[in-house]
């Protein structure tokens, strides 16, 4: 008896970790070809990443060979890809119409036709992008994606937990046709320890369809609102981790691999610029059962430090303002 008790009681913990309770696909998210070139990134053995790319960058000669070498890279290496369409670099405020929106779908899909997996467009309702004030164009073009690849995984509206996210996936939905996937970058919840979006999500959408965490992760440092902090950004890490499966989303991507120079505005790096590795990759490595990657002694870093000299963390990512969200203001374009 006392053998069988011991027994269960294992069974039990086993059963409680995170690892256990899973059943989505972890993905790591990255703006850079360095992510597929990292060992470390190599043993975690995942086989998922999602990567963000101007609408029409299969019939734009300039931004073409910046995002082709990552994508060629991960099919070489069997990584499936989610690829989400933004706004052009060169037009960021135009949103296209559905005759060129198809047109530019219909390029990139015979430019990497093994993409399977597509977002109708990243962060919609985000105050820097086109499609933030029209959640019925924004479903339009998600038409139009579902009609060019009837055989794809479409996410249909990947939105930000802003406050009145819910309210543009309303108005979305009255024009979308029947969408299957929902994309959440749940940064709110995630950095502030809470757990209410997603539940917020299929309420919005009547319960119809499944829930994917395009982006997500534990941010180091965002402007004045989050100091740097990588400890916290870890737990944070760890937190998403747990959400996900109590609620049972079906994907999620932690973003982001690399860290940006000191002094950046937005940094959620699992490792640092310089490639010193931080506590949120221990909780990935744990989590995934690998050994862990020796940590050495974070640094003493200003929680909000500044350099002048060092670049934006854009990445052709547009950053959720998690500051605006808090305190209630439209947030500024951009990372």
């Amino acid at each position: 008896m006392r053998r069988l008790v011991s027994v269960l009681v294992l069974a039990g913990a086993l059963a409680a970790t995170p690892a256990a309770q899973a059943r989505f696909v972890l993905g790591i998210g990255d703006q850079s070809p360095n992510m597929l070139a990292d060992a470390r990134f190599a043993a975690l053995g995942l086989r998922d990443s999602r990567l963000v790319v101007p609408y029409d960058v299969a019939l734009d000669p300039a931004q073409a060979p910046r995002y082709a070498p990552i994508l060629e890279t991960a099919h070489a290496r069997r990584i499936r890809m989610l690829v989400a369409f933004s706004a052009t670099p060169s037009a960021p405020a135009n949103l296209p119409s559905v005759r060129e929106y198809r047109r530019a779908v219909r390029a990139f899909r015979a430019r990497f036709p093994w993409v399977h997996d597509l977002g109708a467009w990243n962060e919609a309702n985000h105050a820097s992008q086109p499609t933030a004030r029209h959640p019925g164009r924004a479903a339009r073009l998600y038409n139009a994606l579902r009609a060019e690849c009837r055989g794809c995984r479409i996410v249909a509206a990947d939105v930000l937990d802003q406050a009145g996210f819910t309210r543009w996936v309303r108005r979305f939905r009255r024009v979308a046709h029947a969408p299957r996937i929902w994309g959440l970058h749940d940064y709110v919840d995630v950095n502030r320890m809470r757990d209410v979006s997603i539940p917020r999500l299929r309420r919005a959408t009547g319960g119809r369809g499944r829930v994917w965490l395009t982006e997500t992760g534990g941010v180091v440092r965002f402007a004045r609102s989050f100091g740097y902090d990588e400890r916290r950004a870890a737990r944070s890490t760890r937190h998403v981790l747990r959400i996900a499966a109590r609620r049972g989303v079906s994907r999620v991507y932690l973003y982001q691999w690399t860290g940006a120079p000191l002094g950046a505005r937005w940094d959620s790096g699992i490792v640092a610029a310089d490639g010193r590795p931080r506590p949120a990759l221990n909780v990935v490595e744990s989590y995934v059962g690998r050994p862990l990657t020796p940590l050495p002694p974070i640094p003493r870093v200003p929680r909000f430090p500044v350099a002048p000299d060092a670049p934006p963390d854009t990445g052709g990512v547009q950053a959720p303002d998690v500051t605006s969200v808090a305190v209630g203001r439209r947030p500024p374009p951009g990372r």
